[in-house]
C-alpha cells in the first residue's frame, strides 16, 4: 500500500495543502502535498518525523505526498484520508467487518438528491443502507475525537443521513476510522465543532448507526484491526 517512503523532517506548513520538508538522508528542502486539510497542529510541530511519497506527475505542483507522521512516542498517523475509505471498501468486499454481516456493496460514491454518499449497501431483503466515512487522527490518551477542526460538510452529511433514515427508504451509518494505532475509542469533539457533535447525538436518536474501528499502521502498510467503541 506504501511506496518507498522517504523519511523527513517538518519544517513549516505553508497552507492547508503543501508542507515544507527537510528529506533526513540528504537534508534537501522539499515541499510535499498534504493529503489530510485538517488542523493537525498536535502532530505537525518543527522536527516532526513525516513520511513522504514520490509520485512522477508533470501536472502535479510538487512530486511529493505526505503519507505519515509520528507523533513524540514513535507512534504512526496516517495524513491521506482517503485510505479511510480504501480500508472499508477491502473489508466490504471480504467481509471482514461484522457489523455488516449480510450487506454487500453495491455502489461507491452513491448520490441521492443532490449529495452524495460513500457507500451504498444492500441486503437479501432489498433494504438499502447508506454509508459516510469519517477519517480520526486527532487522539489524547488512547482516545479519538472527531472532528479535529468544524466540518461544515460533515455535520450536513449526518443531519441529511438523519433525515433520510427517517423517511424510511434508507437505513443510514457514519463509520469512523481511526488512523492512528493508539485510538482505542472515539467521541465527538463538541469544544471544536459543537453542530457536528449535536448532528451526531440526534442522529443516533433517529436510529442512524455509529460504528468505528481501530487500524495497525507501518511504514508499508495500514489494515484495520478491530472494532472500538463509540460515545456520543
Amino acid at each position: 500500500m506504501f511506496d518507498r517512503l522517504t523519511k523527513t523532517r517538518f519544517i513549516r506548513r505553508l497552507n492547508r495543502f503543501v508542507l515544507v520538508l527537510k528529506i533526513d538522508q540528504t537534508g534537501e528542502q522539499i515541499e510535499a502535498h498534504l493529503p489530510d486539510p485538517g488542523r493537525l497542529k498536535e502532530l505537525l510541530v518543527v522536527d516532526a518525523v513525516v513520511w513522504i511519497q514520490y509520485a512522477d506527475n508533470p501536472l502535479r505542483k510538487t512530486n511529493w505526498t505526505a503519507i505519515l507522521c509520528e507523533t513524540d512516542a514513535g507512534t504512526l498517523v496516517s495524513l491521506k484520508t482517503t485510505l479511510a475509505n480504501t480500508l472499508i471498501e477491502e473489508a466490504l468486499l471480504t467481509d471482514r467487518l461484522p457489523f455488516f454481516k449480510g450487506w454487500t456493496l453495491e455502489k461507491r460514491e452513491y448520490r441521492v438528491d443532490h449529495s452524495r454518499f460513500d457507500f451504498l449497501l444492500a441486503n437479501h431483503d432489498g433494504a438499502k443502507l447508506l454509508v459516510e466515512v469519517k477519517s480520526v487522527t486527532l487522539a489524547r490518551n488512547e482516545k479519538g475525537f472527531f472532528p479535529d477542526a468544524v466540518t461544515n460538510r460533515g455535520a450536513k452529511h449526518v443531519k441529511e443521513l438523519t433525515q433520510l433514515a427517517q423517511l424510511g427508504n434508507y437505513q443510514s451509518c457514519i463509520l469512523f476510522v481511526a488512523q492512528r494505532e493508539d485510538i482505542q475509542s472515539v467521541s465527538m469533539e463538541a469544544t471544536i465543532d459543537p453542530v457536528f457533535a449535536k448532528a451526531i447525538e440526534d442522529a443516533v436518536e433517529q436510529g442512524v448507526h455509529v460504528f468505528a474501528v481501530g487500524t495497525v499502521i507501518n511504514t508499508e502498510r495500514i489494515e484495520i484491526s478491530k472494532q472500538i467503541p463509540v460515545f456520543v
